[in-house]
């Protein structure tokens, strides 16, 4: 067994070390094509029972988002017609807070009653915050997001997923300030236990 006092292994650092951008402060460049098929490989290494392969990553950059900002507040008016409209011109904003916007999803597979739709989503979940981890090591910020738009259906076809797929986040990404945040983060006592069973099990 490893010492505890032993410095962590390089790519063990990386994940210690790794935290959430926010999306306000990144900049250009994003991550190069390359980069991010390197970082897509990372996702397709996430456990995936059945081998349904669920992972799917959509990106969107440059003039195209701007149109996802055009969805972002059709969907808010889908949702709330009556949403005033300096609340909607901060939903259409969103997408451009980052050089790219990275639409996390999963393929659910309802043919398999061996590997439960939520199993899917917990791979396709994993899948992404591997690709997190593969965004920070490289260098790049990450943000993974959540708003109401990743449940409307309308959405969810507009951006090319199927009817029966699901919609997991918004990850912005782009290039850290040079003061990138390092939050202090709580030891790791109070979030694991030991069971032993009881009497009679």
């Amino acid at each position: 067994m490893p010492d505890s006092l032993t410095p962590p292994a390089p790519g063990l650092r990386v994940l210690l070390d790794r935290a959430s951008v926010p999306p306000k402060t990144m900049r250009e460049p994003a991550p190069s094509p390359a980069d991010l098929e390197t970082a897509v490989s990372a996702a397709l290494r996430a456990p995936d029972h059945g081998g349904l392969r669920p992972w799917r990553f959509v990106f969107v950059e440059g003039a195209a988002r701007h149109a996802l900002g055009d969805l972002f507040v059709a969907s808010a008016l889908r949702r709330a017609p009556d949403t005033p409209p300096e609340h909607l011109e901060i939903e259409r904003a969103k997408p451009l807070r980052a050089p790219l916007v990275v639409v996390a999803g999963a393929s659910i597979r309802y043919d398999r009653p061996g590997v439960p739709p939520w199993e899917q989503e917990a791979s396709a979940a994993a899948g992404a915050m591997n690709f997190l981890n593969a965004i920070d090591a490289m260098g790049y910020a990450a943000f993974w997001a959540s708003s109401e738009t990743l449940r409307d259906p309308v959405a969810k076809v507009a951006l090319g997923f199927r009817e029966t797929d699901t919609m997991l986040g918004w990850i912005y990404v782009g290039t850290a300030p040079a003061d990138r945040p390092h939050p202090q983060r709580p030891g790791p006592e109070g979030f694991y236990r030991h069971w032993q069973p009881g009497p009679g099990a």
